[in-house]
């Protein structure tokens, strides 16, 4: 028999183990409910009915050049800091594409252009401008007014007191929204004309913007569709931003036609911190898909030289790797392949049945109605040359990570005209693809695919039987590893916003 002192000393050990043991389950505790889990807790499903192999993931890698040895971390890459300061020298000659000026080299994609904007064009619309660049070899202006591919314009350069510096010069509307203007000296102040006379003023004139840094200014930098309509907003906006600053994004263009005061606080919040730039976009075009081509032409010349990458993407939509130890910077730093110019993500719709709400009211509601929380029935992946897409989307509605220097045009969904040797990666599902939450509601969506189905009365009704063509649906989730720190970032942001 053990003697008192020893059983006394054996109780307080075991005192002592279950002290400790109930104190790490209070910090446990604590710290799901610093993250906003300690109330509802989500079953893990993975993003794909299998965890991709090491093997698979060789296999898929090795056409893009890619050595996968070991996984990439999630870290951020550093902040690249304020623009730089030394810009690289202007050129002597204009830009030269393929051996030929790049004016004439523009005439002929001209002519073999089929033009969506044809049917919004409105000839008698006076000009306007909604922004100019000047890069090393050349100006390019982005127009607010819609005017078939190949309309004859007249660039005009001013000075900072909006005196003619130059000569008017003959151009020509490529690609759409966008006019390409020889570079001239002195000029600050780039007006878009339909003739050599026509008056200069502030709807038809701006400022240049200058885009000639020595190196990038960022690694993948995010383009929005523009926004517009009386939904909420804000949890979309807070979500997308944070989902894509844990896959290394650290600059966002936002394209805004129509937003709530309350919605603006939140962007306002990102403005503040040096993360986004506003682009407002002008009213000048009522065809929806029209203002989305007008994002994507300005997005990708107010990107070139200031970001290696740029993702296009809309507010409902979040591009990932299927492995979640991977992020996208780290993934696009893997890519050696200098002829690769855009990468195309297949594309996966998860079904959302309601609206979010329409303001923040306490945690409790956010992790229950965060959309990557909150929504899993999944389709499987829509994969190019598939015959739904044939006959609808040749692009199967995939949306890209394009290098900004080697695009010269792009629709909602892709590339169509590269470069000289460039080309586009369509990735296979097993590497990445999107997250797309459709509304099957039918009310004004930031997504402006859903603008043109406002007369359906139901989408899922309409296009679930296609969809299944692709494959069974599933339940997915977002991943888990990335779940607790998007969800605790999002409650941080939405405190410090609304309080």
């Amino acid at each position: 028999m053990l003697s008192r002192n020893v059983v006394i000393f054996l109780a307080l050990v075991s005192l002592l183990f279950f002290f400790l043991v109930f104190t790490k389950s209070l910090c446990n505790i604590q710290d799901q409910y610093d993250y906003g889990m300690a109330l509802i807790q989500i079953p893990f499903l993975q993003n794909s009915p299998e965890r991709v192999s090491d093997d698979t993931k060789q296999k898929s890698f090795r056409f893009l050049n890619i050595t996968f040895d070991d996984p990439i971390p999630p870290a951020l890459q550093p902040p690249l800091g304020p623009p730089s300061d030394h810009k690289i020298e202007r050129s002597g000659d204009d830009e030269v594409i393929g051996g030929e000026s790049a004016m004439s080299y523009y005439r002929k994609l001209i002519a073999q252009t089929d033009d969506l904007m044809s049917r919004v064009t409105s000839h008698n619309q006076k000009m306007q401008i909604l922004s100019a660049f000047a890069y090393k070899d050349h100006f390019s202006a982005v127009i607010a007014t819609p005017k078939k591919v190949g309309t004859t314009v007249f660039c005009r350069y001013l000075d900072n007191n909006d005196r003619e510096v130059a000569e008017p010069v003959e151009s020509k509307v490529y690609p759409s929204f966008v006019v390409y203007c020889s570079r001239r000296k002195n000029a600050e102040k780039l007006g878009i004309t339909s003739n050599k006379t026509e008056l200069l003023g502030a709807d038809n004139s701006v400022n240049l913007i200058l885009r000639k840094f020595k190196k990038y200014q960022h690694h993948v930098s995010f383009c929005l569709a523009p926004t517009y309509g009386a939904e909420p907003k804000w949890l979309h906006i807070l979500e997308l931003v944070e989902h894509y600053k844990l896959q290394g994004v650290l600059k966002f263009f936002f394209y805004i036609r129509e937003i709530s005061e309350y919605d603006r606080r939140i962007v306002r919040s990102y403005v503040d911190s040096g993360e986004m730039e506003i682009i407002e976009i002008p009213g000048t075009v009522k065809d929806v898909i029209a203002q989305q081509l007008m994002g994507v032409a300005d997005c990708l010349l107010r990107s070139r030289t200031y970001s290696e990458w740029s993702i296009f993407a809309d507010l409902d939509e979040r591009l990932i790797m299927t492995d979640d130890r991977v992020t996208i910077d780290g993934f696009m730093r893997t890519i050696t392949d200098k002829d690769i110019g855009s990468i195309a993500f297949p594309q996966r719709w998860i079904m959302k049945r309601e609206h979010i709400p329409s303001k923040f009211e306490n945690d409790l509601q956010i992790i229950e109605k965060l959309p990557t929380r909150a929504w899993h029935e999944t389709t499987s992946a829509a994969l190019k040359g598939h015959p739904v897409c044939q006959e609808q989307q040749q692009s199967c509605w995939a949306k890209d990570i394009v290098h900004n220097e080697k695009v010269i045009r792009m629709l909602v969904h892709e590339v169509v005209q590269f470069y000289p040797g460039f080309r586009e990666v369509f990735l296979d599902p097993s590497i990445g693809y999107i997250r797309f939450i459709r509304s099957l509601f039918i009310f004004k969506l930031q997504n402006f695919r859903h603008y043109r189905d406002v007369q359906m009365q139901s989408w899922e009704l309409n296009n679930r039987k296609q969809l299944q063509l692709f494959g069974p649906f599933s339940n997915t989730s977002y991943p888990n590893s990335l779940g607790n720190k998007l969800l605790k970032n999002v409650l941080e942001r939405l405190h410090r916003v609304y309080g």
